[in-house]
């Protein structure tokens, strides 16, 4: 494998996402609203008091937190819990960049100077993999040290730590970028066997029903956050289906198909 054939791949990709802004817009918006609401119910329990009487339905959450008072432990419950839903982000956002990045050169004519150079499959894939990945996982990032400081600011300084502690700093490096590149791959395999932009977006769709039930699940269990070993897991796991899904896309990539299947 090229470094430099994958290197242009990306700085072409690149190029023609910053000259998209409606799409570039559509990567932050997402992250922002799912951040919005616990940051919204994080504020208003902030401004009111505790009923006395929900004390003992929510004793069983804030009890993981016994170093906190009631009020900052709620707090802390909502924001972690709600953390589950940053894995979505980066399994959502990509997915229209991804199905741009192929279907729209297919519809432009613009993909066929890169069949034909001698560059790799394997080597395509990757380039554009990267390119479409790097903006969803910026805006992660970024949206989570937002969620981090603005919920400290809003109710206490404790709820920062809670949300960059250990666990989900490894998250964020580790699993966050794979999830991204595992979503990405997947779009591009799908745009690269149809013409229609919806059609591969509703297929591509498919794969984050897997990631929303992971999150339904961790927010309906009563636990407030993941557990190291279940991150590690997690990585191991969505690193297997990268390297699965690259091979299969080598595979099925195919360019005189890709070529053929235009208009």
């Amino acid at each position: 494998m090229r470094p430099g054939f994958i290197w242009a791949v990306v700085t072409k990709e690149a190029r023609d996402l910053l000259a998209n802004k409606l799409l570039l817009g559509a990567v932050v918006f997402p992250a922002l609203i799912f951040a919005s609401i616990p940051t919204g119910i994080v504020a208003f329990i902030q401004v009111n008091e505790l009923d006395p009487a929900q004390m003992g339905q929510i004793e069983q959450y804030i009890g993981q937190f016994p170093d906190l008072p009631p009020k900052l432990a709620a707090q802390g419950f909502i924001v972690l819990n709600f953390m589950a839903y940053f894995l979505l982000i980066p399994a959502m956002v990509p997915m229209a960049i991804a199905t741009q990045s192929v279907i729209g050169e297919k519809t432009a004519r613009s993909l066929e100077p890169q069949l034909a150079t001698p560059m790799e499959v394997s080597e395509l894939l990757i380039g554009k993999a990267i390119a479409a990945a790097t903006p969803a996982v910026l805006a992660t990032w970024a949206v989570w040290l937002l969620y981090g400081f603005v919920n400290g600011a809003i109710a206490d300084p404790r709820l920062t730590r809670l949300i960059f502690d250990d666990t989900w700093r490894l998250a964020m490096l580790t699993l966050v970028p794979l999830i991204c590149l595992l979503s990405v791959l997947l779009g591009i395999v799908v745009s690269s066997r149809v013409n229609d932009a919806r059609t591969a977006q509703q297929f591509g769709s498919f794969i984050v029903i897997p990631i929303i039930g992971v999150a339904v699940a961790g927010f309906f269990s009563g636990q407030a956050s993941f557990s190291t070993t279940q991150v590690l897991i997690g990585n191991l796991v969505v690193a297997l289906l990268v390297g699965l899904t690259l091979a299969v896309g080598n595979w099925i990539f195919d360019r005189e198909a890709i070529l053929t299947r235009l208009g």
